[in-house]
């Protein structure tokens, strides 16, 4: 599985990210956190190869940096936090998922389009993949996007900030849907997310990004009982019929 070790960045002298370590468990969402400039997305670079560092980025013990691009295309798939807006269909980008797998002026097998339309049907956007995407709702190009992603059929997802523009009933629809994939298709998910209360109800573990390095990596609730997230974010704790729930102080 997708292994990170020691990584650092340096930007104009200045340390991005310092010995960074981090390995995702299979089958489960992790939940990377962390104040705005605490090197969230540029570890999300790294991993995504668009980003110089020294370390290592390994899946099943092999270097991603010495991988094709198509052969890392087929292991992990990226959601970034902002996404363009061409003006093509919905089904025309979910198709797009399956490019590291067609080559150059080649159709697509019956599998890739069976793929194609399994992910559409598993975000459940059947009923608006003949639309535009440029006149879709902020909440329903980022299904239309994760849709795509879906039909890369990658064993790790790996998500920049996904529910950022969303309000709160598309956040939590979005965020029951990774759960679903997870569970039903065994994916291992990577979301950087910045809601803590919606962190801490969906993921399975937490790493927790401070001042570029890693403070924190493991389950939920052993985060929640350190009292890491009061600790690293300023926030106050507290229980409502028994579920925690973070806000300012």
């Amino acid at each position: 599985m997708l292994e990170i070790r020691n990584l650092c960045v340096r930007r104009r002298r200045k340390e991005i990210l310092g010995g960074v370590s981090l390995t995702l468990v299979p089958h489960k969402l992790t939940a990377l956190l962390g104040k705005n400039g605490c090197g969230k997305s540029t570890l999300v670079s790294c991993i995504n190869q668009t980003m110089p560092y020294t370390g290592e980025i390994r899946f099943s013990n092999r270097d991603l940096a010495l991988m094709p691009p198509k052969e890392r295309a087929c292991l992990l798939s990226f959601l970034p936090q902002t996404l363009p807006c061409p003006h093509i269909t919905v089904l025309e980008l979910v198709t797009m998922g399956r490019s590291p797998y067609v080559d150059i002026g080649r159709r697509l097998t019956p599998q890739d389009k069976e793929a194609v339309w399994s992910a559409v049907c598993a975000i459940g956007i059947e009923g608006f993949s003949d639309r535009y995407l440029d006149e879709l709702s902020g909440g329903e190009r980022q299904k239309a996007y994760l849709a795509m992603t879906l039909a890369q059929d990658t064993r790790v997802m790996i998500m920049d900030e996904p529910t950022t523009y969303m309000d709160m009933e598309y956040e939590h629809t979005f965020l029951g849907l990774l759960n679903r994939l997870k569970q039903q298709r065994k994916k291992t998910l990577l979301v950087v997310m910045h809601n803590l209360n919606q962190a801490v109800r969906y993921a399975d573990r937490l790493a927790v990004l401070e001042g570029g390095k890693i403070v924190f990596d493991g389950e939920t609730a052993d985060c929640i009982a350190q009292g890491v997230i009061e600790r690293v974010f300023g926030v106050r704790r507290y229980a409502v019929e028994g579920k925690v729930f973070f806000s300012a102080e």
